[in-house]
């Protein structure tokens, strides 16, 4: 909610400051998201009158100008604008002063003259676009003021954040009352006057509400006899200080009245509504309406609409349609002033996807009181700005008045709960500063809230209120006597936390995303599985609910990479949706891992290389040999996702439960990755039995190992994770660990062939030994390699 202070200040005294002021509304749970002062960058520029303007002697576009600057000296100053004349009052910046761009002003001489000063156009001061000439201020402005203060920019303006069920904060009486209640000052509610003609409302128009649920209450007044313009100088600032543009008169009465009470309202061209009637119902099946934004929008009977006797004029509560807006030929308007239902105008929206300051306002709770209120305020000040006659009476179909609740408070529950010694009298004065009416009954206050605040239904909630104006600050702390609480956690929490820790020691960074993806990033993955569709999706790009987790992570190094991030090395254990042929979602949460870039070391001469499948081969086996004993594999597998090749799967034993591979360049293409991308997902699921929990304690061994490193020759075809198993078998309990450490392809082994080399290490748990045992073990290694794989020993 956006507000200005001196704007505020016309309704209530403030004993603060803005930032004091800001403090102490935060505080009370009305935070302050931001803060501007609208004349920053003016300091030092004031009002000047152009005494005289003469051409300058020396240059046909300069004139010479003698301008009275209000401290009693008539200063010379050269001016290039083509408009500056005598008579005028403009914004000048003395010598000494400074632009808001940071520009210096000083004193010059300009074509052999002398110049004292600046004379400024808009674009100049930041205010406007137009630099052709300088900005003429109005006759009225007085010479030597500071520009900021003619202007009305000697203000701040505040930016409130406001929760979701405190919609009585979006409107400037509401935060009045906010600071009335901190400090007992009285809000000035402006005073309302409505002069009527002697034609009745019942002559002009008619108004009948068809759905009474969706709409409880809808007043309206008629105006006649409007000349439609642009607003006077007063409405446009207020609008404009806080980031509305202004339409015209009438509609910008409508906004303001909007910001000042925080009811929003809507004025129709009267000639433009068949038969001058109103109807709220229900849309019908096929109808279609253009709202203000120029928009076609098709209608479903879930959306309540405002029409006239033949077609809807607006999506009640939302928007306005073009056919009825009132533009300049607009003689009679009629203004409404309703109430709808919250849940209505949710479901409205939503289906609409349209969300506008009214919607937020209607769906969040409005004041079911406040129609006529906000009408008659509205009559008045279009009066006043657009002339006319306003009809007498007013129309008010309200079929079942609603009423406040009432609800129950114990003065002993609020200080039990604050640990505070409030009186029922303390507590009765904050509660009636907040507009509540408060009575005592049976030892208890019976509290009937006002209309404006539809958070507080409970006794809890009052409790709440009473906390925040007392002051959170003001609560003394208590100690309070607390037991250690063991909870077991679950082996999926377990299994989360261990991933978390081993994949981000692993060098990863963990990303968090949206379970709701565009049904486009799917098709782009190649990922043929039927979809979970959402059936009212807030926009496009949450449109399904995402089968694999591996779009949101492309999706996360796209916007790292065009932002200059080097390397990619994220991780996300997150939920999936499978759709089965019964119908529904079926969830299933999935680890999966995407790298791109060069590899995180930095002793690699010649600059660092790209990652590569091995890479994230070994984040794998690196993951499980803190996880389980289970021998980790890594068999080849065709995938839709990975390109051929480098694309396997990940075995636990004989439990499939992963796959790793390249991403396809098609797939990364079409997420603008343009480089080598690779990834891995795993099923948490089929991990959990995998996982060994236990942890044993092995005592170092007393005795030497005994390394030896092969370098064996093997066809293309072979896979090291063959070669591995094979040494490992043959090695027995001897073998304590068995690496691959190099790779070779190139002129020293034969063609369609390449060698890899391994590194062992011998040791047993009850002896040392010696080096013949070793060469045994080798020997036979090496027979079996040869007689399985035809391997045979590189020799050079």
């Amino acid at each position: 909610m956006k507000i200005t202070y001196n704007w505020l200040k016309a309704y209530i005294d403030i004993p603060w400051g803005w930032k004091e002021l800001a403090d102490r509304l935060t505080m009370a749970g009305l935070a302050l998201e931001g803060a501007e002062e609208l004349g920053a960058g003016l300091e030092g520029i004031v009002v000047g009158h152009v005494l005289e303007r003469a051409p300058h002697p020396n240059a046909d576009r300069l004139s010479v100008c003698r301008v009275d600057v209000g401290d009693g000296e008539v200063r010379q100053i050269v001016c290039g604008a083509p408009n500056v004349a005598s008579g005028q009052k403009v914004p000048v910046a003395l010598p000494g002063g400074r632009l808001p761009d940071g520009r210096a002003i000083g004193q010059a001489t300009l074509r052999g003259v002398a110049s004292a000063g600046m004379i400024c156009s808009e674009k100049e001061l930041g205010l406007g676009n137009d630099g052709a000439g300088i900005m003429v201020l109005a006759p009225e402005a007085p010479a030597g003021a500071p520009l900021a203060q003619v202007l009305g920019l000697d203000d701040v303006l505040l930016d409130f954040e406001v929760t979701p069920n405190r919609p009585d904060c979006l409107s400037l009486l509401g935060v009045a009352r906010e600071v009335s209640a901190l400090t007992g000052n009285p809000i000035r509610y402006p005073a309302v006057s409505v002069p009527e003609g002697d034609r009745r409302i019942g002559e002009m128009a008619a108004v009948s509400i068809e759905d009474a649920e969706g709409c409880p209450r809808y007043a309206a007044r008629v105006v006649t006899g409007v000349r439609v313009g642009p607003s006077p100088a007063w409405l446009r600032h207020r609008l404009e200080s806080v980031g509305l543009r202004p339409i015209n008169n009438v509609v910008d009465v409508t906004n303001f009245v909007l910001l000042e009470t925080g009811h929003p309202l809507h004025a129709f061209d009267l000639n433009r509504l068949a038969e001058r009637r109103i109807v709220v119902r229900r849309a019908r099946i096929g109808e279609r309406i253009t709202t203000l934004d120029g928009a076609d929008r098709g209608l479903t009977p879930e959306v309540l609409v405002i029409a006239d006797a033949g077609r809807p004029v607006a999506v009640a509560g939302v928007m306005g349609g073009a056919d009825s807006e009132v533009t300049e030929k607009t003689a009679d308007i009629l203004i409404e002033s309703a109430y709808f239902d919250p849940k209505r105008i949710r479901t409205g929206r939503r289906l609409l996807n349209l969300s506008t300051e009214a919607s937020q306002r209607f769906e969040r709770g409005a004041d079911f009181e406040a129609p006529v209120r906000a009408l008659d305020r509205a009559t008045a000040l279009i009066l006043e700005v657009a002339g006319g006659m306003a009809v007498r009476g007013h129309l008010d179909v309200y079929p079942g008045p609603l009423t406040p609740p009432t609800v129950g408070l114990r003065a002993r529950r609020v200080n039990e709960v604050l640990g505070t010694d409030l009186s029922p009298d303390e507590i009765s004065r904050i509660l009636t500063g907040l507009g509540c009416q408060v009575a005592e009954s049976d030892g208890a206050l019976k509290v009937t809230v006002p209309t404006y605040r539809p958070d507080l239904m409970r006794e809890a909630d009052l409790v709440e209120e009473v906390a925040r104006i007392y002051g959170f600050d003001r609560i003394r702390s208590r100690g309070v006597r607390a037991w250690n609480v063991s909870v077991r956690r679950s082996p999926e929490e377990r299994l989360r936390d261990r991933l978390r820790s081993l994949l981000t020691g692993l060098g990863m960074t963990e990303v968090a995303t949206n379970t709701l993806i565009d049904e486009q990033w799917v098709s782009l993955c190649g990922l043929a599985t039927p979809l979970v569709r959402v059936s009212n999706p807030v926009s496009a790009e949450a449109a399904v609910l995402r089968p694999a987790l591996l779009p949101s992570l492309l999706s996360v190094a796209r916007w790292n990479l065009n932002r200059k991030v080097e390397r990619i090395c994220i991780f996300e254990i997150g939920k999936a949706f499978d759709r089965p042929a019964s119908g529904g979602a079926q969830e299933r949460v999935e680890v999966a891992g995407l790298l791109i870039g060069p590899r995180a070391a930095t002793f690699w001469e010649g600059g660092r290389p790209e990652v590569d499948f091995f890479d994230a081969k070994g984040i794998l086996e690196g993951l499980f040999a803190h996880l389980t004993a289970l021998p980790v594999t890594t068999p080849a597998s065709a995938s839709a996702i990975y390109e051929p090749g480098p694309s396997a799967e990940v075995r636990l034993g004989d439990e499939v439960v992963g796959t790793v591979g390249q991403v396809r360049r098609s797939i990364s293409g079409a997420f603008d990755i343009r480089r080598t991308a690779f990834a891995f997902a795993l099923d948490f699921q089929r991990l959990l039995p995998c996982i060994d929990e236990k942890r044993t304690f092995s005592p170092l061994s007393r005795f030497p190992a005994v390394e030896r490193d092969f370098a064996l020759v093997v066809g293309e075809g072979v896979q090291a994770g063959g070669l591995l198993s094979v040494l490992r078998e043959e090695g027995g309990a001897t073998v304590e660990t068995v690496e691959v450490f190099d790779l070779y392809r190139g002129e020293k082994v034969s063609p369609d062939h390449k060698s890899v080399a391994f590194s062992l290490r011998f040791r047993a748990p009850d002896r040392t030994l010696s080096e013949e045992e070793v060469d045994r073990v080798c020997e036979r290694m090496l027979k079996r390699l040869r007689e399985t794989f035809g391997a045979e020993l590189r020799k050079t």
